[in-house]
C-alpha cells in the first residue's frame, strides 16, 4: 500500500502541476510522513522527513495570498526529491502505524 500512496501522490502532483495550490501540497507531503512548516517569508515552505536518512531539508514557495498556487519549478523540484528518495519513503510508511 506505501508504494501505491507514493505513485497517487507521484500522479497527482504531477496531474496538477499548473495550478497546485498551497494547501493541497502541504497536504500531500503530509500524507507521505513530510513536515511542511513556515519559513521566514511569507508563503515559504521548508519540509522536513525524520524518517529519512540523509535528507535534510526541501523548500517551495506559495506566493502570497490565501490558498496561492505553487510555481510549476517548486512542484518539479518536489517531484524529483520524491523520485531521489522512493525507497527510503516507502520504508518509512511501511513501518508507520497501519
Amino acid at each position: 500500500m506505501s508504494k501505491k500512496l507514493l505513485e497517487d501522490t507521484k500522479q497527482a502532483l504531477s496531474k496538477a502541476k499548473t495550478s497546485i495550490r498551497c494547501e493541497e501540497m502541504a497536504r500531500q507531503l503530509r500524507r507521505l510522513g513530510f513536515d511542511v512548516r513556515d519559513g521566514k517569508r511569507g508563503g515559504h515552505k521548508i519540509v522536513f522527513h525524520d524518517g529519512i536518512p540523509g535528507f535534510t531539508s526541501a523548500s517551495y514557495n506559495c506566493g502570497h495570498g490565501k490558498n496561492p498556487e505553487i510555481k510549476p519549478a517548486y512542484v518539479n523540484e518536489i517531484l524529483k526529491i520524491l523520485d531521489l528518495y522512493k525507497d527510503e519513503i516507502n520504508n518509512y510508511l511501511e513501518t508507520k502505524k497501519p
